[in-house]
């Protein structure tokens, strides 16, 4: 798969053109979740659902691309490890983002709920990245982080007022930014995976809110 620099609306950016077979990216993920006791599977799902994730397995939208799927997946099994590695922390934390989203009279604590959460996902981005690294993918950690840091600020939106962003309109305005240079792409910092054992967990939806 080629994608374009500077390219408005594109999954990610890059400094000059590169050919990424993002099939093999996601084949490689899905391997290694495989060997770490983790079932990745796609499936036809609603086209506002990119994937759901139990701690135990991972279902892909199979209607979305490769590209995005792969991105998905690393995302998921860096979430799931931290699950696995600290089940009631995150619960917690998780519990506490409902429950502060539903005090409407305290806007201070869910922030300090969101900003929880957001801890919790830069962390799983961090897993990630070293992920793709430790699997010989580093080409894939530019355009990741530029995705991935887009989605956090677009969760961040629906937690802070309810509604989702159209994605593709938020991706689009998001990469035009970046290329002004109006918008930071900072990197996640590589994080190594700790041994961990995969543990169920409440389901998670994967959400890309279509236009």
């Amino acid at each position: 798969m080629t994608f374009a620099s500077f390219e408005p609306g594109g999954l990610g950016r890059h400094s000059e053109d590169v050919v990424m077979d993002f099939a093999q990216v996601l084949r490689d993920v899905g391997l290694w979740a495989d060997a770490h006791g983790i079932q990745v599977r796609q499936r036809p799902l609603k086209p506002d659902q990119a994937g759901r994730f139990d701690g135990v397995s991972v279902t892909l939208n199979g209607g979305y691309g490769a590209e995005e799927l792969a991105y998905y997946l690393a995302h998921a099994l860096g979430s799931i490890a931290l699950w696995s590695l600290s089940r009631d922390a995150v619960q917690r934390l998780f519990d506490e983002l409902r429950s502060a989203k539903a005090d409407r009279a305290d806007a201070a604590r869910r922030e300090r709920a969101i900003e929880a959460y957001r801890a919790f996902e830069v962390e799983s981005s961090e897993f990630a990245v070293w992920l793709l690294a430790k699997l010989g993918r580093s080409g894939a950690i530019p355009p990741y982080t530029n995705f991935m840091r887009a989605d956090l600020e677009a969760l961040t939106e629906f937690h802070r007022t309810g509604t989702a962003p159209a994605w593709r309109e938020f991706l689009a305005r998001w990469n035009e930014e970046v290329v002004a240079g109006r918008r930071e792409v900072p990197p996640f910092p590589r994080k190594a995976i700790p041994p961990f054992t995969p543990v169920a967990i409440e389901p998670q939806e994967i959400i890309q809110k279509q236009g």
